[in-house]
Parts: structure tokens; sequence; C-alpha cells
């Protein structure tokens, strides 16, 4: 499997940068067997050398490869402003495929090791293998060393053939292929036809592709998960989810805990925690609740520690202005205000006799985090941050009709396709309502007869391949393969 992972690596990206993925596996090992030694000889300082050392040099290969161009080019504005000729080259780096999310995993280990919570792996070849498991290589998830049961660990015990992991893994991956050829190819074409001639799409147009674009960000990534962790299913091996029903969110910060759910976690234990754990936040909280009370030292150091996360997070998604504020400081600042305002919204709602149980209360709920959390993607779609504004104050322009006189048909896609599109995301939506429910699409299935079981598989095969999108775009073009 480690052999395979590396070919795979080096076919599905430049090749020479499986030097940049073996740096960190070697450090990585090293510095967690170091780690290993000074704690079981309680050297403490030595212990924190060989951790300062191994976030540094995986941490550093990351900058270095995904924000080099960002930096200089912002040193070089500052430059010019302060009327100085010096103007640094900006290096051509080619990145290594899915560079984020092994270097996020790596650092969590030597970060478990350090805190006691995993043991160090003596072998390097099982390090290589937890770094560069061929499925999370692509759009991750960021998986973690220290979990006792499934995990990339499962592959070193080795796994029996199992009937139900294969198919059950093999309907996972189709359902995967579904969600990116079926839908979010289509969705792509209306997408990117509007944002290429915003002069001419404007208005409602601008709206209609920043909603189609969350739903297609949503099945590409999720359809990539899908196939990433049914390949891994058949296997043995259970890889952590990164999803779960987002769309059914009824605030921001729970949209971003059913969203990308291992980014989640992995910034809340190994940056929000420890920064609220640090002294200088339990200073600060110390001193905030002698002058300012108890619920003021409760929320200010939780928000600013949140605000580090969040910065965190902007940067992560690219390195750029747009991403930092759209992608960070926007759902920060959203999370931020509804902390600040929920007892004040509490007594709005009782005043109103609101009942939050109901229906239409969960439904307007998901509908304006929707909204807000579609805003926030516009930066992460569109190509700066003032292309960004001006698309946005392009969408102030009013003509509805568009959605009526068959102006839609227009934008790339004839009725036919259009309708597979719909249907797409009706199946989609069904799908979703289900597991939202607690149900379990393919235990359902696995319940059912043999033969009834292969037939609907079989035609439902025959019908992704069948209306799937193939040839305008590259197939292995993930939205998240190069972070």
């Amino acid at each position: 499997m480690l052999v395979f992972s590396i070919l795979f690596f080096m076919l599905s990206s430049t090749p020479y940068t499986i030097v940049y993925l073996l740096a960190s596996i070697i450090v990585t090992t090293l510095c967690a067997k170091w780690i290993g030694r000074a704690k079981a000889k309680e050297q403490g300082k030595i212990a924190k050398l060989a951790l300062a050392i191994g976030i540094a040099v995986n941490a550093g290969m990351l900058v270095v490869l995904k924000y080099s161009g960002f930096l200089i080019n912002n040193a070089n504005r500052v430059f010019s402003l302060v009327h100085i000729s010096l103007q640094l080259p900006v290096p051509q780096l080619a990145a290594p495929l899915g560079i984020s999310f092994y270097t996020f995993s790596v650092m969590g280990y030597l970060l478990d090791t350090y805190w006691g919570i995993a043991e160090p792996q003596p072998s390097i070849l099982k390090t290589a293998l937890f770094a560069g498991y061929y499925p999370q290589l692509t759009s991750g998830p960021i998986t973690r060393y220290n979990l006792n049961r499934g995990g990339v660990r499962a592959l070193y015990e080795g796994c029996a053939f199992d009937y139900e992991n294969v198919t059950f893994g093999l309907q996972r991956l189709l359902w995967g292929v579904f969600k990116k050829l079926v839908i979010s190819a289509r969705l792509g074409v209306i997408v990117d036809t509007i944002y290429a001639d915003t002069a001419t799409y404007n208005g409602f147009y601008i709206w209609l592709a920043a909603a189609l674009f969350m739903f297609q960000l949503y099945t590409d990534f999720s359809g990539c998960m899908d196939i990433v962790l049914g390949a891994s299913e058949c296997y043995g091996v259970t890889l952590p989810e990164n999803f779960r029903t987002p769309f059914f969110s009824r605030s921001v910060q729970e949209f971003w805990q059913r969203w990308h759910i291992t980014l989640g976690s992995w910034m809340r234990d190994y940056i929000l925690y420890p920064v609220l754990r640090s002294r200088v936040w339990k200073g600060m909280t110390k001193w905030i609740k002698a002058h300012w009370g108890k619920r003021a030292a409760k929320q200010i150091p939780s928000i600013l520690g949140m605000l580090c996360v969040w910065l965190f997070m902007g940067l992560w998604h690219g390195g750029g202005w747009k991403f930092i504020i759209g992608m960070g400081l926007w759902f920060w600042t959203l999370i931020a205000l509804s902390q600040i305002f929920e007892p004040l919204s509490k007594k709005i709602i009782a005043r109103l006799h609101i009942n939050t149980k109901c229906f239409s209360w969960r439904l307007f709920q998901s509908l304006r985090v929707f909204v807000l959390v579609t805003i926030g993607n516009m930066f992460f779609r569109l190509g700066g941050f003032m292309t960004t504004l001006r698309t946005i104050r392009a969408g102030f322009h009013w003509n509805p009709g568009i959605l009526l006189d068959g102006s839609i048909l227009k934008l790339g896609l004839d009725f036919q396709q259009l309708i597979a599109m719909l249907f797409g995301l009706f199946l989609l939506a069904a799908v979703s309502y289900l597991q939202e429910k607690g149900k379990n699409v393919r235990k359902w299935l696995s319940e059912q007869n043999l033969v009834f079981q292969w037939v609907v598989i079989l035609m439902f095969a025959i019908l992704v391949f069948t209306i799937g999108m193939y040839g305008t775009y590259s197939e292995q073009d993930f939205m998240y393969q190069k972070f």
C-alpha cells in the first residue's frame, strides 16, 4: 500500500514534489522518536525543542510552497508605499498534492506525541503510510494518528476480505462519482458562464451563480470525500467523516461543525484550546473578570481565541486577502455577533412567542445560514477581494424576470442537461434528508433481497455513466486537490 501510495502521489502531481513529502516523513519520524525518548527521561526542554523543530520544518515547507507568493507580493507593495525601489522576485514553486492535509496530519501527530496522547511510531515506513496513504492525499480528510480504532493505523495490521466492506465502499464511491459528474459538473457550467461576464450577467444572475456555487462546491468536495472514504472502506480502513448534512444547519457555527469536519476539529484541538489554555489568555481572563465581570471574562477571551482560529482558517483556504477576509474574518464576525447578542435574541424570540421547534422557523434559520455562507464563499470562488466586491455590487440590479423567461437555458446547459442537474439535486436532497433523520440508505439496501440490491446498484451505475458529464473538464480536478 505504501508503494502504491508513492506511485499515486508521483503520477498525480509533479513527480519531484515527492521530495517534500519524504522530507516531512523523515523529520516527523525522527522528531517523534526524539520527543518520546526525552519524555521518558523527563527532559521537558529537549522534548519541546524536538517538537519545535518538527513543527517548524513541516509548517515551513507549507508556508514557502503555498504562501511565498502572497507574502512577497505584500512585501513589494509595502516597499512601493514607502518609496523603496527594491522589488523581490516571486518564485514559481510547485506544491505537492494535498500538502495542507498531510502536513496538518503529521503536525497533529507530533503534538499528540508531545502531549502524551499518542505513542511515537518507531517505524519510518508506518509513519510514511500514515502521512501518505493515497486516498486521503487528494483532498483529505485530515486524519489523526491517536485514534484507537479506524484511521490509517488499521493498515498496519491488515484486513481480511469483507463482502460488506467492499460493497458498501463501492456504493459510496459510486455516490461520490454521481455527485461529481452528474451534479457538480453541470452546476459549474452555469457558474462559470455567469462569473465570466458579470457585466452581461448581473442582478439576479449573480445571486443565482452564488447559490449554485454553494451546491457545486458541496457536491465536488463531499463527492470527493465519498470517493475517498468509499475506496478506503473497500480495504477495511475507516477514515473520519468530513461532512454531515451541512445545509440543515441552523447557525453559522453549526454549519462549520458539519462542513469540513476534520479541519474544524483540527483547528479546535491544536489552535483554539492551546490558545485558551496559554498563560497570556489566562492572565487576560483574570484581568477582564476583575474589571468587567464574569460574562465579559467568559466571552471576550473566547471570541479573541476564535479570531486566531478564523485567521488561520482564512489563510488555509489560500494566500490572499480575499481568503483572510471572506473565509476567515467574515465567519468569525458572524459567530462572534451571534454569541454577543444571543441573550438579546432569546428575549426577542420569547417576547414574539416564536415556536423555535416549528418547521417554518427551522427553515428560516437554515435559509439564513445558507445566504450568509454563500456570501463568504463568493470570496473563495471569485478572482480577488475587489473583484468580489464589484461582483456583489453588480448583483444589486433588479431583473427577477430572468428566472422565468428562459434565460437560464442560455447559460451553457440545454433543457435536457438542466433536467438531469435538477434530478441530481432532488436525489441529493432526498438522501440528505434521510441522513439527517438518521436513516442509512446503504444499510437499508443491504437488508433487501440480494438480486434487488445488485439491480439497484447496476441501474444507478448505468445512470451515472450515461448522464454524467465527461470531457468538459479534467476528471481528476477537484476544487480542494491543491490545498
